[in-house]
């Protein structure tokens, strides 16, 4: 599984030095030309990892999705795996094109690193709209304390052009949003990478993008199709590319994975969220009380995980621990910020070998949220949920969590 995996897509992957039919073995530029359009979708690839051997097949599909885009639309495709640190060009017109090799592994979930890579990006790649879409390892907001690492936020980096690795560096959300902070806004960010879709990581996020897409439980390793997503995305119809991945692993050539979660958050909207969920949050958490949540859904099912949360449904949650009148009033600001809900009955889990069950989909809302426990104050992760804007705006600041 992939615990990973607007109009300027970023995508965190791994190319493979012998895809020599996609990315085509053009010598990098020396200068490379400033390249104008009206959108730029760049292609972030962090697979220095395990994943490094699964871009293959979505770099296949990411070439054969450049024939179908608008004349108007660029790709830029940086990665960073276990052969190069490259970034690449192509369009309707132009098979994907090495453009610069960077002189050393570049850490790909660095801050610094990041931020000369989109310098890079929008220097030679400028454009009225922009896009990204991350593709790695992920956790959400949660950073782990397995073995004392903190294995999972966004990405990983484990420096040894090696697939056999999971060590090494990640990005935390503040930071990428930090980063992302420097750079002009975008349309949106896709996270084809698992457990990114909380509402924690996506209210850090809201004031660098339009709309945050993702998946708020485990996402096969397969990743999008980009072939048929790209276009969507290019041209601004984010609830079409969605459908697109849903429909691929409910009913498509990846339906043997059993299903799919994923959402769009419209960002604008997401103040109004925090807000009318800060009465509910005081309600239920006051006195640093410990909400029951065992009739709630989980898209992580493992308990009491040193790894990771349970990911419980912000929507479930609130459904079974509200009255029906609060609860109904409170899902209608929620409709109005979470713009596509695409749930499936089963989603595949690596974490129990095959498929869970989504026991009550009408009652679910394509978005995790943190519920404090005492379980993670030795974790220290409660402590990291006090660095996020959620944890204040949503009212948890108030409850002695």
């Amino acid at each position: 599984m992939k615990r990973k995996k607007t109009t300027f897509l970023l995508v965190l992957t791994a190319i493979v030095c012998s895809a020599a039919t996609v990315l085509s073995c053009h010598h990098d530029s020396p200068e490379p030309h400033v390249r104008h359009s009206r959108h730029t979708i760049l292609l972030y690839i962090a697979a220095e990892n395990t994943l490094g051997s699964y871009f293959r097949s979505d770099s296949l599909e990411i070439a054969e999705g450049l024939k179908l885009l608008p004349d108007t639309v660029q790709v830029a495709l940086f990665f960073d795996n276990t052969y190069s640190s490259k970034l690449y060009y192509g369009s309707s017109k132009h098979e994907l094109m090495p453009i610069k090799t960077y002189d050393h592994n570049v850490c790909s979930t660095d801050s610094a690193e990041m931020e000369a890579v989109l310098t890079d990006v929008f220097r030679f790649f400028p454009a009225e709209h922009y896009g990204i879409v991350f593709w790695s390892h992920a956790s959400g907001w949660v950073p782990s304390s397995y073995k004392k690492v903190r294995r999972r936020t966004f990405g990983i980096d484990n420096g040894q052009r090696s697939s056999q690795s999971d060590e090494g560096p990640q990005m935390e959300i503040t930071t990428m949003a930090n980063v992302l902070a420097h750079h002009p806004h975008t349309d949106y960010l896709f996270f084809d990478a698992c457990f990114m879709q909380c509402v924690e990581a996506a209210y850090q996020l809201r004031h660098v993008a339009d709309y945050v897409i993702g998946s708020r439980a485990e996402q096969p390793a397969d990743g999008a199709p980009y072939t048929q997503m790209l276009p969507e995305l290019a041209t601004g119809n984010i609830d079409n590319a969605l459908r697109i991945y849903y429909d691929y692993y409910v009913s498509g050539p990846g339906k043997a994975y059993g299903g799919s979660i994923i959402s769009a958050i419209r960002t604008d909207k997401l103040e109004a969220l925090a807000a009318a969920t800060k009465p509910l949050v005081q309600a239920l958490f006051a006195e640093r009380t410990e909400v029951k949540t065992g009739d709630v859904q989980y898209f992580y099912p493992v308990i009491a995980s040193e790894v990771f949360t349970q990911y419980f449904d912000m929507v479930n949650l609130f459904y079974h621990r509200c009255p029906d009148e609060v609860f109904e009033a409170w899902r209608r600001t929620f409709d109005e910020a979470v713009t596509s809900q695409y749930i499936s009955r089963y989603w595949p889990s690596a974490a129990r070998s095959w498929l869970q069950e989504v026991r009550d989909p009408a009652h679910c809302g394509g978005v995790s949220i943190f519920v404090p426990s005492e379980f993670y104050e030795d974790l220290g992760w409660n402590a990291v949920f006090h660095t996020y804007d959620w944890y204040v705006d949503a009212g948890f600041n108030t409850t002695k969590w």
